[in-house]
């Protein structure tokens, strides 16, 4: 049995996923439901507790703010907020699970299967720091991103990414220091995070760092080299979009 509480200040938010949990995920118990964070805090750190899901944007005391009090994470965390972009290329930049509101019940009974098949740590300052740097609308630009791999997150500063190749479901990304990381994400769930750093999809199998561009050679759709010399084919379809990017 999972040992969860829910905390947001939106009562109706509450009742509504206490209700979800209770009818469609039957390993998940809540304890309590708190609309007021403090309080939330002061339990927590009396009791243990398995899961929590947190609002993040909450007067008084936020999730960040909550989470900061904290001396030490031992428990699972599923963010709930509403729709943003910032918000949801902030946890995927993180690798922090989130569900959206209205949560939806395929999305809240997945989730939970996440926890339960958890092999990995609980989240770690690293990834809150991503989370919290990346939230902020102000701030479109990251210093690094977290990825999930066999062994656990990698956190991989953004500068030093020349380029992500597809492997069916999983994405080799490719550094500067001439090492590989193969990570368990598909190459689109990548570029959704790398889209707006100056990272350009140039096939259906290549996501590359426009910073790391050596030179394009023509052809039907022509090919880049990188500043590591490996050669990656250019769609006919994405050249036009490369092409521009130079203002060529």
């Amino acid at each position: 049995m999972i040992n969860s509480i829910i905390i947001d200040d939106e009562q109706h938010c509450l009742e509504t996923l206490q209700w979800q949990l209770e009818k469609y995920t039957p390993s998940v118990k809540v304890l309590h439901a708190f609309n007021k964070p403090i309080e939330a805090l002061e339990y927590v750190q009396k009791n243990i507790v398995n899961l929590i899901f947190l609002d993040i944007e909450m007067p008084v005391l936020n999730g960040f703010e909550f989470l900061n009090k904290l001396e030490n994470i031992q428990f699972d965390i599923i963010f709930t907020t509403a729709y943003d972009e910032f918000a949801v290329k902030a946890f995927k930049a993180s690798a922090i699970d989130y569900l959206l509101k209205p949560i939806d019940k395929e999305d809240l009974v997945n989730a939970i299967k996440k926890v339960e098949n958890k092999r990995s740590q609980f989240i770690i300052e690293p990834q809150l720091e991503i989370l919290n740097s990346s939230y902020q609308p102000n701030n479109t630009v990251r210093d690094k991103i977290a990825v999930p791999t066999q062994e656990g997150l990698h956190f991989i500063k953004i500068k030093e990414i020349i380029c992500c190749i597809s492997d069916s479901n999983y994405t080799y990304i490719h550094l500067t220091n001439q090492n590989s990381i193969l990570v368990s994400k598909t190459l689109k769930e990548i570029e959704s995070v790398l889209s707006d750093q100056g990272f350009l999809r140039i096939h259906n199998s290549n996501l590359i760092n426009l910073e790391q561009i050596k030179k394009y050679v023509r052809g039907d759709g022509g090919y880049v080299v990188m500043e590591d010399n490996r050669e990656l084919s250019v769609s006919r379809s994405r050249k036009d979009t490369l092409l521009k990017m130079f203002g060529i």
